[in-house]
Formats: structure tokens, sequence, C-alpha cells
């Protein structure tokens, strides 16, 4: 103790700064709904989820920090990674869409075109 019987304000400071810093910490999973597509198996579903999680894990090891937080980096590339495996992703206000059914037959108005050509292929993994 110091004198006069108060603490000391840096032990206060340091506390503060362990509680904050615990707090941000690296996601352990998603926090987004993906259901599997039209067709697949428990156990199909299962290893991609488990494929698509090690892969947004890596991401997140090899990517600058930006203004998205962890956790949405995380989430982007695991359903970005189920969609390509042909899950089913929540899409606000529309229902569910997935590469097996198809989008649907008349898009909204105000949706512009995608671009043309096809997208570019996927990174190649080490």
């Amino acid at each position: 103790m110091a004198r006069g019987g108060k603490k000391p304000r840096w032990r206060l400071i340091v506390a503060a700064t362990l509680v904050t810093t615990a707090c941000a910490s690296a996601p352990t999973g998603p926090s987004v709904l993906v259901l599997p597509g039209r067709g697949k198996s428990d156990d199909q579903f299962r290893a991609e989820d488990a494929r698509c999680r090690q892969r947004a894990a890596s991401e997140l090891q090899t990517t600058d920090h930006g203004t998205v937080t962890a956790q949405g980096r995380y989430d982007m590339v695991y359903m970005q990674c189920m969609y390509a495996e042909g899950n089913q992703i929540p899409v606000p206000g529309r229902g569910w869409r997935s590469p097996v059914s198809g989008a649907p037959a008349t898009p909204p108005s105000n949706v512009p075109p995608p671009p043309a050509g096809a997208p570019p292929p996927p990174p190649v993994e080490d």
C-alpha cells in the first residue's frame, strides 16, 4: 500500500488493461447460421464444417487487422467456404440461397447485374 492507505493508480490501470485485453480473443467458431445443402448427409456437412472452420482460423493468422473484427473476418471466410461447398447461407429478408437451389428467378430492381466474366479462382492452399 502507498502512503496514506491509498493503492497506487498504476495497479488499477494494469488491472483494467488486463480485463479489457482478456475480452479481445480469437474467435472459437462461427457466429453465423449455415445449413446443409440439399442431399448432404450429416457426416458430409460436418466434414465441410471442420474444413471451413480450419480455413477461417488460418485466414485470421495470415491477414492484416483491418476495420472488421476478428469474428467478422472469421465469419466471412467461413460463410464463403461453406457456400462454395454447396451449403445454405441465410439472406436476411429473402429466405435461403445455395448454389444447389439457385438464386431467385427475378432479383429486386435495385440490385445491379453481376460483372461480366468468370469469378477469380480460389487461392491455392500450401
